[in-house]
């Protein structure tokens, strides 16, 4: 275990970078507006999930119950910072997870490469690094239910299991695929290796995956036929519709209804780099076990996307095909050790991690440059503006702002100009076109006379509407 614990050092040591850095967007407010809408919604919880960014319950977006369980880290602190912190815990616990998993089928030593591995892995690091998303906790779930089914930890399995279906309903898609294949795991009579990814399936496996499967199933049910028809229709439906397929469910047909022009939308360069940032750091050592075919639902959840902010690198959504990959990874490294030896497996483990490193410094999907500097150049005449809003007022102002503020003020909301009792934006805030043209409606409601100044700091100003008090 000796040998392990370098592992858990080297977690703590990404850990606190990751924290470091967190603390360091939360004081020069660069987290955008989804920091602070979760922070809404976790501190909503107990009452439906309500946040001003959309406008009512989150579950018009996405079945998140889970959710709940971070109730006390926002109402506790009223701080958006403590999700942040959550989602860099959930991220480095994977390298551990991973060590944990390799140790009966790989050695220590080689289980220990493939933990350090998966720290580097720059797909899942820039998770840790995100702003905060319920899939940033996705990956770690998943790796402790791969670790308790392997196990026999039925209890912990469950625990876990409840907690990943009511994630969101695309990770509760995944999660019916994993159940499947426990239970047809389960069924196999010969158990003859050491664990469940040997093949060798331990009492109560089919059982367990059988029950994942139905709560997956379960759970969206209750989403799409008890709770979506009350709040609205389905918010991500718009990513998945083509001029050949109208939503998910026309478009998983489309490849037999339509086979041409689903090929020409969907097989794409953009995609296609995207795989490869997703294989090449790993030297496609997944490709090398059965178990990368349980990174196929999440992987078409993205890739079928219309919109290339899904599929692209860094971004929350890789959290559905990462864990599977990681998985898969441990038992190619092992394939190679068995077929060859452990010294053959540990160089394609230590290339992996070379080439993780590289991508790291090369296609940092982090992008730390881009975050790790203020947006404005002086915040303190923005504290001072916000500070001149009351509490429970209706506002509205920039993403980074909103995020910063949000888990004060549940009727905050982002870019608008009217419709609020305030708000709060600068003269002179660097700004791409939407900014510029929100500005000149910002400028057309004052001409009207619909909002005026009540206090200004700087090129900051708080505006409150005519009719509010």
């Amino acid at each position: 275990m000796r040998l392990l614990g370098r592992v858990w050092f080297w977690a703590a040591v990404e850990l606190l970078v990751l924290v470091l850095l967190a603390c360091i967007r939360a004081k020069l407010w660069t987290y955008g507006s989804d920091t602070g809408t979760f922070a809404q919604i976790v501190a909503d919880a107990l009452h439906g999930m309500r946040n001003g960014v959309e406008g009512g319950s989150h579950f018009r977006y996405h079945w998140s119950p889970s959710l709940a369980l971070l109730w006390p880290f926002v109402a506790l602190t009223g701080s958006a910072l403590w999700l942040q912190l959550v989602q860099a815990v959930a991220t480095v616990a994977c390298g551990p997870l991973i060590s944990a998993l390799a140790r009966p089928y790989a050695g220590e030593r080689l289980a220990q490469q493939l933990g350090i591995l998966t720290l580097l892995y720059p797909p899942l690091l820039a998770l840790g690094f995100d702003e905060f998303h319920e899939l940033g906790l996705f990956s770690v779930l998943v790796l402790a239910l791969f670790l308790a089914a392997d196990r026999g930890r039925w209890v912990s399995f469950a625990i876990c299991g409840l907690a990943a279906v009511g994630l969101r309903e695309d990770a509760a898609l995944t999660l019916i695929f994993f159940g499947a294949a426990l239970a047809y795991l389960g069924a196999r009579r010969h158990r003859n290796g050491v664990g469940l990814l040997d093949g060798s399936p331990r009492r109560g496996t089919a059982l367990a995956g059988g029950l994942l499967a139905s709560a997956g199933i379960a759970s969206l049910s209750i989403y799409f036929l008890a709770i979506v028809p009350r709040v609205g229709e389905w918010g991500p439906s718009h990513f998945y519709m083509y001029p050949f397929a109208a939503g998910p469910v026309a478009l998983a047909a489309a490849p037999f209804a339509h086979p041409v022009a689903f090929a020409r939308a969907i097989l794409s360069f953009g995609r296609f780099t995207y795989l490869l940032e997703a294989f090449v750091p790993l030297l496609f050592l997944p490709l090398r076990s059965r178990w990368a075919l349980l990174a196929l639902p999440g992987g078409a959840v993205v890739l079928l996307a219309n919109s290339g902010y899904v599929w692209r690198m860094g971004d929350h959504y890789a959290a559905l095909w990462i864990p599977w990959l990681l998985v898969a990874t441990v038992m190619g490294v092992v394939a190679i050790e068995r077929k060859a030896n452990e010294r053959v497996a540990k160089n394609w483990s230590s290339a992996a991690a070379v080439i993780c490193a590289f991508f790291l410094i090369a296609f940092d999907p982090l992008h730390p440059l881009h975050y790790l500097h203020p947006y404005y150049h002086d915040l303190a005449d923005a504290r001072r503006a916000l500070s001149c809003v009351p509490q429970g007022a209706s506002l509205s102002t920039y993403d980074e702002w909103f995020s910063a503020v949000a888990a004060r003020r549940p009727l905050a909301t982002i870019d608008r100009t009217s419709g609020v009792d305030y708000l709060v934006y600068a003269d002179d805030f660097p700004g791409d076109p939407n900014q510029r043209k929100m500005h000149s409606a910002l400028e057309r409601e004052i001409a009207s006379g619909q909002y005026r100044v009540v206090c200004r700091f700087g090129g900051v100003a708080a505006y409150r509407r005519a009719e509010s008090k």
